[in-house]
């Protein structure tokens, strides 16, 4: 059998067993999650609604609002999900086929990641990131077979594909992008291609930030930075000194209120904000009574909360040390234990834990399942060291591939340098800012984190005399 129908075959199987198990689309979130605005008004006014949106970049808000529309909404999404997650399932086969020159390699992950409880839970819950690992590794094949076979049309799809990642995540911030472009132009000779096939994509980034420069006063696609710095920063410090510092006049009294809080209590503290007539910018709850984070209010204080921020880092170094070290060992917890799609967890199990235990080498896995509170809580033992030995390789690839930067490269060598860069990018963006929701984020890169470390270890075997 081909690879191709393989891995179609495999993704369907279990998809099938899924279904079986009693697995369906969770989007209970729809109407709690930040990120997503009001599902009643992404239903009634979604472009209005899209158009205002200051919180977060407009993508993900609008396959929402497009699905909410057309409906029914939970079997849209599924066959999104799962299109897409095929699509990039395929990607990555190709794209280690060519990087790690294996097929049998290539085949065995591609297979993997058919199967991975980590892929099977979040392709099957309402978050971003069951879209933006496949589309990174849509973009990064669309990009190498595009240098290969010198086509601007796949160069094209390659950078679009990247564009839609910083237009739905906004950990991919558009300096990600910036940098993806001018490292393909560094190291290729066929500039003028590269140029052309990123023009589009990198108008379509560029148009949303200016449009919120022009409404909002930001040149970014989320107000929300400095709030994510805050939660890092001034929600970490202890309850008592936190109150101490606002009382001595180091932190202002915004810093009372957590960044992302009730809007009522936020309002009193910033100067009178008018009403603007759109119901995303005005309303301080959406329609089911959940806080609206979209309010304009959050865009004000964004701009003062900077300040209490920097205090609190000069005020207590030492805690946002312990943020880090927090962050890193959530980086290497398996992705299949984050807090929220553990409804759908439930009913696969011990699928997870059999591969946390053997895929992942976590030690609390062969104790028992995560669902179970009696299981080994030693941090330690939490840890999935298979997913820090992938970042132990990859990282060396990284070092290995600085050679690279002297020398002309081939597509391969460019393609890879790319996909160790974004690893970085990300790894260092959510190390500072993720914390407990770090193995999330970590789901996003885990295909090119796992291509890094088998390049790796592959060029070491083969570059190994034989005894």
């Amino acid at each position: 059998m081909r690879p191709a129908l393989l891995l179609i075959a495999v993704f369907l199987a279990a998809r099938a067993a899924l279904l079986l198990r009693g697995v369906d689309f969770d989007f209970e979130n729809l109407g709690t999650w930040w990120q997503i605005a009001d599902p009643e008004l992404l239903h009634t006014r979604l472009w209005q609604t899209i158009l205002h949106l200051h919180g977060q970049p407009p993508l993900f808000n609008l396959l929402i609002g497009t699905a909410l529309k057309a409906g029914p909404f939970s079997l849209i999404m599924a066959c999104t999900y799962a299109a897409l997650s095929l699509a990039g399932i395929l990607a990555f086969h190709a794209l280690a086929a060519d990087l790690l020159r294996s097929r049998p390699i290539a085949l065995a992950l591609a297979l993997w990641f058919c199967i991975s409880p980590d892929v099977l839970l979040f392709n099957e819950k309402l978050f971003y990131d069951g879209l933006v690992p496949w589309l990174l590794c849509i973009g990064f094949w669309a990009i190498h077979a595009g240098l290969l076979q010198a086509r601007i049309v796949l160069l094209t799809a390659g950078f679009a594909a990247l564009s839609a990642v910083v237009l739905t995540r906004s950990m991919f911030h558009p300096l990600w992008f910036a940098s993806v472009v001018a490292l393909a132009l560094l190291l290729s000779p066929d500039r003028r291609r590269i140029l052309a096939a990123a023009a589009l994509p990198t108008a379509a980034i560029a148009a949303v930030m200016l449009k919120n420069l022009a409404l909002f006063g930001i040149l970014g696609l989320s107000s929300w930075g400095v709030l994510n710095l805050v939660g890092v920063t001034v929600e970490k410090l202890p309850d008592a000194e936190r109150a101490a510092l606002v009382a001595q006049g180091t932190l202002s009294p915004l810093a009372a209120i957590d960044a992302f809080g009730p809007i009522e209590r936020l309002l009193p503290l910033l100067p009178p904000i008018p009403p603007t007539g759109e119901p995303i910018l005005d309303n301080p709850r959406k329609s089911n009574g959940q806080p609206n984070m979209h309010h304009q209010a959050m865009l004000v204080a964004s701009r003062q909360r900077l300040p209490d921020a920097l205090a609190a880092l000069r005020a207590d170094p030492g805690m946002y040390a312990v943020v880090l070290t927090t962050s890193l060992f959530h980086f290497h917890r398996p992705a299949n234990e984050f807090r929220d799609i553990r409804r759908n967890l439930a009913r696969i199990e011990p699928w997870p834990q059999i591969a946390n235990a053997t895929i992942g080498l976590q030690p609390a896995a062969w104790f028992a399942t995560s669902l179970d509170p009696a299981r080994p809580d030693f941090f330690l033992l939490r840890i999935s060291y298979g997913s820090l030995l992938i970042t132990i390789g990859c990282a060396a690839a990284g070092v290995a591939a600085l050679r690279t930067l002297r020398r002309p490269t081939t597509p391969a060598d460019l393609t890879f340098v790319l996909i160790l860069w974004t690893g970085l990018f990300v790894f260092l963006l959510s190390t500072a800012f993720d914390v407990l929701e770090n193995n999330r984020a970590r789901y996003t890169i885990a295909p090119l984190l796992t291509l890094g470390a088998a390049r790796w270890l592959l060029d070491r075997l083969r570059a190994t005399p034989p005894p």
